[in-house]
């Protein structure tokens, strides 16, 4: 009880909602099945009501068919390319012109982010000043840029590793004018940096830049998080949105993912690596009714082993009935999970409580 009493404090502190943006940055044929798929799953929930996509290396009938789901009601939001540049796949000066005629010529998405240079674990103080400082000029300079019906739906990025980096860019975006602002400063791992992980210190000043945003009316969105066992905690920030391609990364993988539970390996039973550890399909099935979770590509289970698409909108269909769960203050259910699937992650969350 005490537990749920805390939890319930900590991912509900103002009573706001949170939505999920899937990346979809994909291959054409890739969005045909996804959308397929998920029409066909019989989910309660519809994972591609908001959705982000980074123009600049969107292929052109991907981002026609972002265009067409937009018409029809769904949210897009405009990513600048940062992830790019974060891993070494282009320079962050090369942004700046295609960004700009990118957007110009695509007025119709919802939300665009501003160019933002991003840090690694990695880098020197010396770099990460210069990244921060980067961000803020050419953000600002790229803002003044666009024409007024896109300033208002524009969204710089906070980056920095220490506070007063942090202070540096929330000052400089509030005194644009806008109504969004991001926050990418993650902790990195992974080949170039390119995983997002958090920290206490990480989460710490994500709640911050929130609390400073909001108290000028000003939503946040956090880029580049999304497994489901980290939704409570990405709620108890307080942020507004936040976007993953988790869902396709990890089906490729062969994982899948249940409501607030880490990625579990459906192609092999088991594995050396505890990030990979395997799965089952009697314990998956145990923790599918633990969950309450259910969608046709996982009754029966054995449908996630035949297809990586299958895989993808099982874990795009988890992740917003997640963000469902705990926007309707589902805190039994979710205690319930936290205390039988997720160990690891529930002493997190008590630690980051304390």
């Amino acid at each position: 009880m005490i537990f749920r009493e805390k939890m319930a404090a900590m991912i509900d502190p103002t009573g706001h909602t949170l939505d999920f943006f899937a990346s979809m940055t994909v291959c054409p044929s890739d969005v045909r099945k996804i959308r397929a798929h998920v029409a066909e799953s019989g989910a309660r929930v519809d994972p591609l009501r908001n959705l982000l996509i980074t123009p600049l290396f969107a292929n052109r009938d991907t981002l026609s068919m972002m265009r067409e789901m937009a018409d029809a009601g769904a949210k897009v939001m405009f990513d600048s390319g940062g992830y790019y540049v974060q891993t070494g796949k282009v320079k962050y000066e090369e942004l700046y012109m295609p960004l700009l005629a990118a957007y110009l010529a695509n007025p119709w998405a919802d939300v665009y982010a501003l160019p933002d240079h991003v840090p690694t674990t990695q880098d020197s103080l010396e770099i990460v000043n210069r990244k921060v400082r980067d961000t803020v000029d050419f953000s600002t300079l790229f803002f003044q840029e666009l024409p007024d019906a896109l300033k208002e739906r524009a969204m710089p990025i906070v980056q920095g590793h220490h506070q007063w980096q942090v202070e540096y860019c929330l000052k400089a975006y509030i005194s644009l004018g806008v109504r969004h602002i991001g926050f990418g400063s993650f902790g990195t791992t992974g080949k170039s940096g390119g995983v997002n992980v958090t920290t206490s210190e990480t989460v710490k000043m994500a709640k911050h830049v929130v609390a400073v945003a909001h108290a000028h009316g000003i939503k946040v969105h956090l880029f580049g998080l999304g497994v489901p066992a980290l939704l409570a905690m990405i709620k108890g920030i307080g942020a507004d949105s936040f976007d993953s391609s988790s869902w396709l990364k990890a089906a490729g993988f062969g994982q899948v993912f249940l409501p607030f539970t880490r990625a579990y390996s459906i192609s092999h039973a088991s594995t050396n690596s505890e990030l990979q550890q395997g799965i089952r399909f009697e314990a998956f099935n145990e923790m599918r009714h633990l969950t309450q979770h259910h969608c046709d590509f996982c009754c029966p289970a054995h449908r996630l082993q035949e297809k990586k698409m299958y895989r993808a909108a099982h874990n795009l269909v988890v992740l917003q009935e997640a963000v469902s769960m705990v926007n309707g203050k589902d805190y039994a259910r979710i205690q319930q999970i936290y205390a039988n699937a997720s160990h690891h992650y529930r002493r997190e969350y008590e630690k980051w409580l304390q």
